[in-house]
């Protein structure tokens, strides 16, 4: 059997303290049901269970040794079970989905993310890619993503508090009743589970997938960030193409919903650079001779890559700090005025008065030029404005056939196309990715 390395053991110890906090949370589990008083329910039942599983392991956890690795491994598992229990079981009190997501949020801190990955100790420089004049992977560009997660979390945490029965009325200062008939619909009992708690527990993952790993993770653990990133981009396009239905499937808008779906979208934005970079260095290990699957899970390093010279952000003043946050993101007009025509199509229904299928095309088209606007102001991916090129020329011809205010919506959408045509300034370079960004 291959000997642990002693910078694993050295780690390992000094970590030590995280292992205790997963036993007493372990046994906290154990005792909570009947400190809160909600009995032997199936949630009872899955606490005892849960919390006897991670103190067992983390008995075995205090090992520098493989089985104490894998077990470290087997209580994160349990912690994110705990997230998703409450939703399986439709936990009949708010403490008992309170507790359980708390506390597995804490196992998955004290297991993973604050130890760093059992068995491994993560290398450190050489943060900025090939070609590149910024690290994607920084806590300043991780930092708004882990934020509007968290706002997401709590929004959806909320929404799922009335679909599981603990609140009986709901906020929403815009559309009224809207967001009780959008969260009570046909589409959201599709789902066995609340599907707003099933967006609770992805923004969680993602909140704890964006701590994980230093600021070199783009090169040491790219399995981590296309993780990350798979559920920020796919997760949130399908989130918001859901919120986009809302007023055809359902008939009615939901306030928090769309929130939820703005914050998703910024999160896309500051997300998906770091997203291009782990593709880089995959194909440049690939196409150097290193094997896909060994760089895929362990990383590597590449010639060309250099560290960041830059102060630590916590020495510099707030406004650089804030001005570092947002690098790789464009501030184009035009990318804002378009968005602005996206809204203007999706009111023209309620200007005009019309209905049926050009008010369709309107909510459903308009809604989309909004969103391949504000993510093309990410400048690696600055070419998705010309989606909305083709938008501009379906609506203008559409409306000559169809109700509604034909030569307002021809001015707009020939708006639209002239907007989309400026790229705007590229201020940061992206190595290979660069002749990708037209």
């Amino acid at each position: 059997m291959k000997e642990i390395r002693p910078e694993v053991k050295e780690k390992h110890e000094k970590m030590l303290w995280t292992v205790f906090a997963c036993g007493f949370l372990g046994v906290w589990l154990i005792f909570a049901h009947f400190a809160f008083g909600y009995g032997i329910t199936n949630m009872g039942i899955n606490d005892m269970i849960t919390g006897g599983v991670i103190l067992i392991a983390s008995f075995f956890a205090f090992k520098a040794n493989r089985f104490g690795f894998v077990c470290l491994w087997l209580i994160t598992i349990a912690g994110l079970w705990l997230n998703f229990a409450p939703l399986l079981f439709h936990a009949k009190h708010a403490v008992e989905y309170l507790n359980d997501t708390a506390v597995g949020i804490l196992v998955v801190l004290f297991s993973l993310i604050i130890p760093g990955l059992p068995g491994k100790v993560e290398e450190v420089g050489h943060e900025i890619p090939p070609g590149w004049s910024y690290n994607p992977s920084s806590w300043l560009q991780r930092l708004p993503v882990i934020k509007l997660g968290i706002v997401g979390m709590f929004i959806s945490r909320y929404l799922a508090a009335y679909q599981l029965g603990y609140i009986d009325t709901m906020w929403d200062p815009a559309f009224g009743d809207g967001t009780i008939e959008v969260i009570t619909s046909k589409v959201a009992s599709f789902f066995p589970v609340p599907d707003a708690g099933l967006g609770c527990f992805a923004y969680t993952i993602e909140v704890l997938l964006g701590l994980k790993g230093g600021q070199s993770r783009w090169r040491t653990m790219p399995w981590m960030v296309i993780s990350f990133v798979f559920l920020v981009v796919p997760l949130g396009i399908v989130s918001i193409v859901l919120v986009i239905l809302q007023p055809l499937l359902v008939g009615a808008w939901c306030f928090l919903c769309l929130c939820t779906a703005t914050a998703m979208m910024i999160m896309i934005v500051f997300a998906v650079d770091e997203l291009i970079a782990v593709f880089q260095f995959l194909h440049l290990s690939v196409k150097a001779g290193n094997g896909f699957w060994k760089t895929f899970w362990h990383g590597g390093d590449l010639p060309g890559t250099k560290d960041d010279s830059e102060q630590p952000f916590s020495q510099v003043p707030v406004f650089t700090m804030y001005k570092r946050a947002f690098m790789g993101v464009g501030w184009c007009w035009n990318l804002y005025l378009s968005a602005a025509a996206g809204v203007l199509f999706m009111f023209f229904p309620h200007l005009f008065n019309f209905t049926g299928f050009m008010r369709d095309v309107d909510h459903l088209v308009g809604s989309l030029i909004v969103v391949c606007s504000i993510l093309s102001l990410a400048e690696v991916i600055r070419a998705l404005r010309f989606i909305n090129i083709g938008f501009g020329l379906f609506i203008a011809i559409v409306s000559w056939f169809y109700q509604g205010p034909a030569v307002y919506h021809t001015l707009l959408a020939i708006a639209l196309i002239l907007l989309s045509i400026r790229r705007g300034k590229i201020r940061e370079t992206y190595g290979s990715w660069q002749k990708m960004i037209k």
